[in-house]
């Protein structure tokens, strides 16, 4: 009987049990009974005997061989019954104490196989878990996401002995909402993963995400089934499950929250009747997996923005040599002019120059919004106001303008508001048109009012076919001309109070006295003042024409 004791698997043991038996009691019928957990059934592990009514090892219930207590011997451990020994004849009282001692080392001898198996299973998952953080560390300093990807599957194919694999990723890790994209597969076409569908034709595995990490096995139907609790788990449809698929580990990879993708496992090596110990494997896997993969797609999106900075540095550099960068070359007007975009590039566009006859043509306009878009806007505006502001009377301008720009911006409400003026060089009228734009301030230097300049039209892009009127007056020396974007007026403080039109013509009737560029600084110095900071909510956009006196010196911004 001690050598029961030296049998290191359940099978050698129930081996060495028949032997036992058979000398000891000689074409007797006897069959062995462990208990597997379910209620009212026994494991039939084997029968012995010419006469036996059980064959084979199935399950078995009491009544599947009606016989006395007297002939059921309790298999025993510390007082826990594991099973029992079915034996067809009365025993005597030598023959029922040898058997029973005999079942007791039996029974201490199978715990301990259990024990010994338990712990080597412990320690394989230990050193499945060492592997997969070594292999974590090594993953963590890999740049290439197709490397990780496929090293990443080819850890989880080897940890459960799959035949095949798939990788899908989150579109946008971290968003369940993005939709999956194959990363990975490992031993299967993705035209065979592209066929595979839901029970009710939704997208597969898409739907896999909401479903927790499981494992799943093909019935007897030849659907998928929970190995747990029957219930279909892997979602697809079963006219497209192939024949060799026999189970399915579904893996939703997560850690901390955030969601990054799946691992599909196909049929991987597994012990059905453990399936907690063999999803408990594969939890460090996928906490692992979707930290890798996380990082990932923040380097990617750092990757991404450092890129998008460098180009729109570029495009701030462009943007600002577009603006002009002397005054025109006239002694009858000075000219002062900032421009502060909310972002790296703005949709303002400030422009002044001269023609061959000398007359100087002036436009500040502001594209809806502000950035990438507007910025884009405004730059095909500049290219068709540069090329036709000379030809054209401002009213006329702004109704060619505003046919172009109605065809650009079509359905998106997207339009541009702008001041467009010209000033004769030997006149000295001022004609000027504003298509939805801010009020130009018009200071008289003679009466020492301020005249605000009512809009002549709708802002460009609003309606095709629009008509403009024109505002055309003498201007005289001391006159000054303030043409600017809504960025000043509704720039606000801390209190949400805007600076307003009415602060504007304070500082201007303050400052007509001064040149322009003094004007301009004085207007700039009182916004950063009032709203307590330097760049603002809005692009910021200000033009400052003076009229000097005759023979007066050119200033320039």
């Amino acid at each position: 009987m001690a050598a029961l004791h030296a049998y290191r698997t359940q099978d050698d043991l129930e081996r060495a049990l028949q032997v036992l038996l058979a000398a000891a009691l000689p074409g007797v019928d006897c069959a062995l009974c462990i208990a597997d957990g379910v209620a009212g059934a026994d494991q039939l592990c084997f029968a012995i005997g010419p006469g036996n009514p059980l064959r084979g090892k199935q399950r078995v219930r009491s009544e599947d061989w009606p016989l006395p207590a007297a002939q059921r011997l309790p298999v025993l451990y510390r007082q826990k019954q594991l099973g029992e020994l079915l034996v067809g004849v009365n025993l005597d009282e030598a023959d029922r104490v040898h058997l029973e001692d005999v079942l007791v080392h039996f029974g201490t001898a199978l715990v301990n196989i259990t024990l010994n198996a338990e712990s080597r299973q412990a320690t394989e998952d230990y050193c499945a878990s060492l592997q997969a953080l070594e292999e974590g560390i090594v993953l963590f300093q890999e740049g290439d996401s197709e490397a990780v990807s496929a090293r990443l599957l080819s850890l989880a194919s080897n940890m459960v002995q799959s035949t095949a694999s798939a990788l899908y990723v989150l579109n946008e890790v971290g968003n369940p909402e993005s939709g999956l994209r194959l990363e990975q597969a490992l031993g299967i076409p993705d035209s065979l993963l592209a066929g595979f569908h839901g029970v009710d034709g939704c997208a597969w595995p898409d739907v896999l995400m909401t479903q927790p990490a499981h494992l799943a096995m093909r019935s007897t139907e030849g659907a998928q089934a929970g190995a747990e609790d029957g219930v279909s788990m892997a979602m697809m449809a079963p006219d497209c499950i192939p024949p060799i698929l026999q189970n399915l580990v579904v893996l939703p990879l997560r850690y901390h929250g955030v969601q990054a993708g799946l691992c599909l496992l196909f049929n991987p090596v597994i012990d059905a009747s453990q399936p907690r110990d063999f999803m408990g494997r594969l939890q460090s896997f996928s906490q692992l997996a979707a930290a890798l993969l996380h990082r990932l797609s923040l380097e990617a999106l750092t990757a991404n923005s450092q890129m998008i900075a460098r180009e729109l540095e570029i495009a701030e550099t462009i943007q600002k040599r577009l603006q002009p960068d002397r005054a025109p070359p006239t002694d009858e007007y000075q000219f002062a002019w900032s421009t502060i975009a909310a972002q790296s590039i703005g949709g303002d566009y400030l422009d002044t120059f001269c023609s061959d006859l000398g007359d100087v043509y002036a436009v500040v306009a502001d594209a809806s919004g502000h950035g990438i878009n507007s910025a884009l806007l405004m730059s095909s505006f500049r290219s068709n106001y540069r090329g036709n502001a000379a030809w054209m009377e401002p009213n006329e301008l702004a109704a060619s303008l505003n046919g172009e720009v109605t065809h650009e911006v079509g359905p998106t409400g997207m339009f541009i508001t702008a001041a467009l003026a010209r000033f004769e060089r030997d006149t000295r009228v001022l004609s000027l048109c504003s298509a939805g734009h801010c009020p130009p301030l018009l200071y008289r230097a003679g009466s020492g009012q301020m005249e605000a300049i009512a809009s002549h039209g709708p802002p460009l892009g609003f309606v095709g076919g629009a008509e403009f009127e024109s505002y055309q007056t003498k201007v005289e020396p001391g006159d000054v001309l303030v043409l600017y974007t809504d960025g000043i007026s509704e720039a606000a403080n801390g209190d949400l109070d805007m600076f307003g039109e009415e602060r504007l013509v304070a500082v201007v009737t303050r400052e007509v006295g001064n040149d322009a560029s003094t004007i301009a600084e004085a207007l700039k110095r009182s916004l950063a003042e009032f709203t307590g900071k330097d760049r603002y909510d809005d692009d910021v956009s200000l033009l400052v024409v003076k009229v000097n006196a005759a023979g007066a010196p050119t200033a320039s911004d």
